[in-house]
């Protein structure tokens, strides 16, 4: 039988049989001309209380010579290099599977953490921890889960960061499948562009577009809403992973949070917003805009007040009517005012006393009931009149007759001269009647002697 004697050499890879163990080291006869010892701390790669706690006697093993002392006659032998060359090729195969597993943090330094998973020294880039930008040292001594991202023999590098990422896009792929059109959220604002606001439901995001933002007009989004900002929306629309969201769908609409405070009867305040040819059209709160109709402006039909007023001019209105659904509203300013002639009780034909309270050239203007009248120059006697200062005066109380009478168009005609006529005939009637009862020969007379008295009068 032929025997091989190993040359011992420092750094020689040989195999050897265990022949004596002991609580701190073990004696290994490795063919050579000494044998080979191994301590405690050389002979497994986690730290062990006693060497009996990892190999036996008889045990045949592969050890690395790490160094040769001729003084003292020993040959020093080690384990780590030979364990973690056998967990390298076990981590080989390991990496090519993708899996996820955990390794533990064993040192930190600025470009990232060193991890240890079964012997095995990997690399984590601070990029790759996590999916948002951390602190390094809290990941001290932490056990984490992670992928093999780049493997080869100087090297294995892995990463955290995938591992959420895959997880996130699971967890986002089950609740974008549970999200249903109609859902409410309170989400938060991500980002925000000129067409709209990105707001996070969850593990989705979903698109806030301008439109959908407010039932009041948004040209930029940017303007109404700021990243961070809460906003409750509604899903509307789901679609090949995007969801369209709305927050106006909640909100109530102008006319609704208007007719909520404001009813019919109310006073309120208008902008007039435009002016047309038998109406205008009054802004009473933003969107919220009512129609004023000719008839509305005035009691007084001679009011012109579509030639009073602007564009942009605020008036004081009334509302008579609201139809929330149509969006429509009727104001009044004229149901604002107080309307004389709605207390004027004459009729057509019936004397009344009046005081006159202006003189014109084709008559006076004469207050009846707190209204005005028009007294013609040619209602004032039955002879001609050329200057009527010289029959009435300011402030003359006259009795006169009605002779028009239009309440809608504050419109009143008045005669003196038809009241005298009135009278005349009246009288003449009352003496035709007595004359039955009196003597012909002296009726003529007696009714001459009284025309002549109501001529003078």
């Amino acid at each position: 039988m032929e025997f091989k004697m190993t040359i011992p050499r420092r750094g020689k890879i040989v195999k050897g049989t265990v022949f004596l163990v002991k609580d701190n080291e073990c004696y290994v006869d490795i063919k050579a001309p000494k044998d080979g010892i191994i301590y405690k701390d050389h002979l497994a790669l986690e730290e062990i209380e006693s060497c009996k706690d990892v190999v036996n006697e008889g045990d045949e093993l592969e050890f690395k010579i790490s160094n040769v002392d001729d003084e003292s006659s020993q040959i020093l032998l080690s384990r780590i290099a030979v364990l973690k060359r056998e967990k390298r090729k076990e981590f080989d195969d390991f990496a090519e599977k993708d899996e996820i597993f955990e390794a533990k943090v064993v040192k930190t330094n600025n470009h990232g953490l060193i991890l240890r998973y079964k012997g095995v020294e990997l690399f984590m880039p601070a990029s790759h921890i996590d999916v948002k930008r951390v602190k390094i040292d809290d990941f001290r001594n932490k056990t984490l889960e992670c992928k093999v991202i780049e493997h080869n023999n100087r090297r294995s590098v892995v990463s955290r960061k995938a591992v959420l990422r895959e997880r996130l896009k699971q967890e986002k792929k089950e609740e974008y499948d549970n999200i249903s059109v109609g859902d409410v959220f309170t989400g938060k604002v991500v980002n925000v562009l000129d067409f709209g606001a990105f707001v996070s439901i969850g593990k989705n995001d979903g698109l806030l577009h301008r439109s959908q933002i407010s039932h009041y007009r948004v040209n930029n989004a940017k303007e109404v809403i700021n990243v961070g900002d809460e906003v409750e929306v509604e899903v509307i629309s789901k679609d090949k992973g995007k969801i369209g969201l709305s927050a106006k769908k909640l909100l109530k609409t102008p006319w609704e949070a208007f007719t909520e405070k404001v009813k019919v009867g109310n006073e309120v305040e208008g902008k007039i917003v435009k002016k047309m040819a038998n109406a205008m059209l009054l802004e009473v709160e933003k969107e919220v805009v009512g129609i004023m109709n000719q008839k509305d402006y005035s009691w007084d039909p001679k009011d012109n007040l579509a030639g009073r007023v602007e564009e942009g001019d605020t008036l004081t209105v009334k509302v008579l009517s609201i139809d929330e659904k149509k969006r429509r509203m009727s104001l009044s300013k004229k149901h604002l005012e107080y309307n004389p002639w709605a207390d004027v009780s004459v009729k057509i034909g019936e004397e009344i006393s009046g005081t006159v309270k202006e003189l014109q050239t084709n008559g006076a203007i004469v207050e009846v009931q707190g209204v005005q009248a028009f007294l013609p120059i040619g209602e004032i006697s039955n002879e001609h009149v050329d200057e009527i200062a010289n029959h009435i005066k300011v402030e003359d109380v006259i009795n006169a007759l009605v002779l028009e009478l239009d309440k809608r168009k504050w419109h009143m005609k008045l005669s003196i001269k038809a009241l005298k006529n009135k009278k005349e005939r009246e009288t003449f009637k009352q003496y035709k009647k007595e004359e039955k009862t009196m003597n012909a020969p002296t009726l003529g007379e007696m009714f001459k002697e009284k025309f002549d008295d109501l001529k003078n009068n």
